[in-house]
């Protein structure tokens, strides 16, 4: 209800639907969304009520009363507001408190998600396959231990994690191992020269046992981040496709998957040099909160400034999403959960949502949440999501 939500400048709800927010407002607007449901689903009324051109068929009387009783009821306003954005706050406020009437009705059956008896879905869990440089397999798993030597490197997994220690060997040649993380699973990998590495669902990384010479190179498809070791000297390279990271020792993400027309690379601390592989001459130079996108089809590299915690908050357990489609949003829960999704009509797909969610949630519980936006409705048969 209106009377939970903690205070709040509607400036800045006004800015979040037109995306014209600071940095700083980003993360004021991403803690009050954190600390209560309403919250979220205030701003979702707001941004789907004005995106779509919708206008408050109420009086100038009863804007009036709802705007008195709207800054009553928890929000606080800024004088520089205009007079024109505070009559659409209070057409705001309206259409919020007829909202307020009318959903407990409707909510009565919109947590419900129709499954077969006894159908759950759990979230994913740390599992991965290696693959060493002679073609064994170790499958590793939460329950397995292993512990290798090879190329002159230890190798050691307790079913999280997989580290590399060592001097390693003289020979010139290098040997490779591959990490290979199942769609549903994620890992976490310690390179020889102490480069940290998490993998996300459905990646595939290739990296020398042991790094020698002028360089440190892997090859990335999928998504992980990267906690680099510094080492002046000999600076560290990610492949992933289209393009190539150059860096020193620096926190950033990648995400590059297969069937995505667009590669990201995120910079959450240090410096990177971002170059297009079909493009060399082509390039962006990071810093901290600023995003590369690189089209795969046209080469072309551009970069914008972000809350770099939205692209690596799978990281620490979370999902964030900002104004995303709901295709989007179920393509990134299909790889962690993993689930096959399919929607009755396509104009669903097009609906945004905005929310901060667990990452370990039971994914019925996290459906329950998208579905009391009374948008969508979710079935679930068989390990298949059907959204109508």
């Amino acid at each position: 209800m209106l009377n939970e939500l903690a205070i709040i400048d509607f400036e800045i709800i006004w800015k979040k639907i037109n995306n014209s927010l600071t940095m700083d407002e980003e993360i004021e607007l991403s803690r009050w969304l954190a600390e209560s449901p309403s919250h979220q689903q205030y701003l979702n009324r707001a941004i789907r009520h004005y995106r779509t051109g919708s206008r408050p068929g109420i009086g100038k009387a009863e804007t009036e009363k709802a705007w008195r009783n709207f800054k009553r009821k928890g929000f606080k306003t800024n004088r520089n507001i205009p007079a024109m954005m505070i009559s659409v706050a209070a057409a705001v406020a309206a259409i919020i408190l007829m909202l307020n009437f009318l959903l407990p009705f409707k909510r009565s059956n919109s947590s419900h998600i129709a499954s077969h008896e006894g159908e759950q879905i759990h979230p994913g869990s740390n599992k991965a396959t290696l693959i060493l440089d002679d073609g064994s397999v170790y499958d590793l798993t939460a329950s397995k231990k292993l512990l290798l030597k090879e190329g002159g490197s230890e190798i050691k997994s307790e079913g999280k994690k997989l580290e590399y220690s060592g001097k390693g060997s003289s020979d010139k040649e290098l040997k490779y191992n591959t990490l290979s993380i199942p769609r549903g699973g994620e890992f976490f990998l310690q390179l020889a020269d102490g480069t940290k590495v998490w993998l996300n669902s459905e990646t595939i990384l290739r990296y020398p046992i042991q790094f020698s010479g002028t360089e440190r190179r892997v090859e990335l498809t999928g998504e992980a981040f990267f906690e680099v070791a510094r080492n002046e000297k000999v600076p560290f390279y990610v492949e992933s496709g289209e393009q190539s990271v150059r860096v020193i020792g620096t926190e950033f993400n990648i995400s590059s998957y297969k069937e995505n027309p667009f590669i990201y690379t995120t910079l959450v601390k240090g410096r990177v040099e971002v170059v297009a592989n079909n493009k060399p001459q082509q390039k962006q130079i990071l810093v901290p909160n600023e995003q590369s996108t690189i089209d795969k089809i046209g080469g072309e590299i551009s970069k914008r400034h972000v809350d770099s915690y939205r692209y690596v908050a799978w990281k620490e357990g979370r999902f964030v999403f900002d104004g995303q489609s709901l295709e989007e949003i179920m393509k990134i829960l299909s790889k962690w959960y993993n689930v096959e999704v399919a929607f009755d009509r396509d104009e669903l797909k097009n609906i945004r949502f905005t929310g901060n969610l667990k990452r370990y949630s039971d994914f019925g519980e996290l459906l329950k949440k998208i579905q009391k936006t009374d948008e969508v409705a979710f079935n679930i048969e068989n390990n298949k999501i059907t959204i109508r």
